[in-house]
């Protein structure tokens, strides 16, 4: 997987679908994504490291690793046939970097033969991308989504059927909106991962 990859179809839904469906539906509860410093801890959040993950009725959730599989990369919530992916990166103090990355994205994606375009959305700017599914003539839509924090930057994808429907997003959105970001004190890279982990689940 490269730092950046997508997959899945073309999508008909206009920038007034987006901005009022999934508005609507983000406003529904105080609006993240949160820096662990404006929460008072995990509360019923898993901690899953870098992220305290929301916990969401009728989702399951799956940890990425490297092709080591020693290090957690990203985390990913399903939700029917649709899907969540979520990765922290670390940032610069004095600077956003989801316009910069947003650019090397738009380059990657036009690299590997997919298209893409900006759109506003719930968070802000985001794009809508059309990825070539591995060992086929189709594509696949993605959503791609960032949020600048105080020094990170969450990166979200969404696809399935929430790729390119709205009201298959909505329920996801949610939980983006709901996630807290553990930054952390030490000193890191611009774009370099935050460490993610496995959750210590308690044995009853």
């Amino acid at each position: 997987m490269g730092l950046f990859s997508g997959r899945r179809k073309k999508t008909k839904n206009t920038h007034t679908d987006f901005a009022q469906n999934e508005e609507a539906c983000v406003a529904k509860k105080a609006v993240g994504p949160f820096d662990s410093k404006e929460v008072q801890g995990p509360g019923n959040r898993i901690d899953a490291g870098a992220l305290w993950l929301p916990p969401a009725e009728g989702t399951s959730i799956q940890f990425i690793t490297d092709e080591s599989q020693t290090q957690v990369i990203g985390v990913v919530y399903i939700l029917g046939d649709s899907a969540l992916q979520m990765q922290v990166f670390a940032a610069p103090k004095s600077a956003n970097i989801w316009d910069e990355v947003r650019l090397d994205m738009r380059t990657s994606i036009a690299g590997q033969g997919g298209s893409s375009k900006e759109m506003n959305g719930p968070f802000g700017k985001e794009l809508m991308a059309n990825m070539p599914v591995a060992n086929s003539k189709n594509f696949a839509p993605h959503r791609f989504l960032g949020i600048d924090g105080p020094r990170w930057m969450l990166r979200a994808s969404l696809y399935g059927r929430a790729g390119s429907d709205p009201r298959a997003a909505a329920g996801l959105l949610e939980i983006l909106a709901q996630t807290v970001v553990y930054r952390g004190e030490e000193p890191r890279t611009p774009r370099e991962l935050l460490p993610l982990r496995l959750p210590h689940i308690a044995k009853k």
